[in-house]
């Protein structure tokens, strides 16, 4: 059966943004965009198959969200109504009747996830772009929502996982950062995940 986390309350308040802020926040996105493109995502050839945060946002409803990183990445805050790659496999076809939209921090490994699992048939699993999780905690904040993300019994929260502390600065205006330990050994383990799984 389908066990989403409950969704938070919306309670987007608006704001009057500065264009210092706003040039903030459009430099960040670059900075979120460029980053994704030096991992290689594009290896992933994923074409048509993402998916913007803005429309994410906008209809929360039309999509599942998977949250495809790592358990210790969830506990510290996960978007609302997320389901993890581990339900989806344990019953993709409670999730057959809408696009399922792979995240994590910035879209690399859910790209990879997402050419795994459409590797397989699931033709209906598509990638956040714009940044991901970072990107979706970025356009959230400016539109003044404090807590954009919850945690597993579905208490909001401020704090997301970056993966590394380099990624930090580019979450959106607010919320608070936790990184791995050993930010450079988890990426070279999820690299060895993803050649095992993709091929690529």
């Amino acid at each position: 059966s389908k066990e989403a986390l409950p969704l938070a309350p919306r309670s987007c308040v608006g704001l009057q943004v500065s264009r210092s802020a706003m040039a903030d926040v459009a430099s960040k996105q670059e900075q979120l965009n460029a980053t994704v493109e030096s991992l290689g995502v594009a290896k992933f050839e994923l074409g048509e198959c993402t998916v913007h945060v803005a429309a994410v946002i906008e209809s929360p409803e039309s999509y599942y969200l998977l949250d495809a990183r790592s358990e210790e990445e969830m506990e510290v805050g996960m978007i609302p109504g997320a389901i993890t790659k581990a339900d989806f496999e344990a019953c993709p076809e409670n999730f057959a009747d809408k696009p399922v939209v792979a995240y994590c921090t910035v879209g690399y490994i859910s790209g990879a996830v997402v050419r795994e699992l459409r590797n397989k048939g699931f033709d209906n699993v598509n990638n956040m772009g714009d940044g991901a999780l970072l990107g979706y905690t970025l356009a959230q904040t400016t539109a003044g929502v404090a807590c954009p993300l919850v945690k597993k019994d579905g208490t909001p929260t401020n704090e997301v996982h970056t993966f590394m502390p380099d990624l930090a600065p580019l979450a959106g205006e607010g919320m608070e950062a936790k990184t791995f330990q050993d930010p450079g050994a988890m990426l070279e383990a999820a690299n060895a995940k993803i050649k095992e799984t993709t091929g690529l």
